[in-house]
């Protein structure tokens, strides 16, 4: 069984669809950022930022990432820290908690995999003739 018929299993249903909602949370705050920051500020220079998320959770949403996921919540904690020091407000705390999420399901999506994968192989594992 390959790891994407894996995630298709019944047993890693909820962590599928974990892994889709931060995925899709992630395109829509993207999405909505840079909308809101082009037609309210006309600041283009969000369209980078956006890029990085989007491509981010396309790795966490199609290959169930985790070092994108960590990357999202590295990101997220930088921009945390420079929206503070620039308008003395936290800013994109919604991306740290998505980062988090994708972070916890995906570790338990590879570690399910992985557990799969020994499992599968001890199965298959000729047995010695002595």
């Amino acid at each position: 069984m390959t790891r994407r018929e894996f995630l298709r299993t019944d047993e890693m249903r909820n962590y599928r669809l974990n892994i889709i909602m931060c995925a899709i949370f992630g395109y829509v705050i993207a999405v909505g950022s840079v909308i809101l920051n082009i037609v309210y500020t006309k600041e283009f220079s969000v369209i980078y930022d956006a890029v990085f998320l989007i491509v981010m959770c396309v790795l966490v949403h199609f290959l169930q990432s985790r070092v994108a996921a960590v990357l999202i919540a590295v990101y997220a904690v930088l921009n945390i820290v420079i929206m503070y020091l620039a308008t003395g407000k936290p800013g994109g705390i919604v991306v740290l908690v998505l980062a988090i999420y994708a972070i916890v399901y995906t570790f338990k999506f590879q570690s399910a995999w992985r557990k799969y994968k020994k499992s599968a192989a001890d199965t298959t594992a000729v047995p010695s003739e002595e």
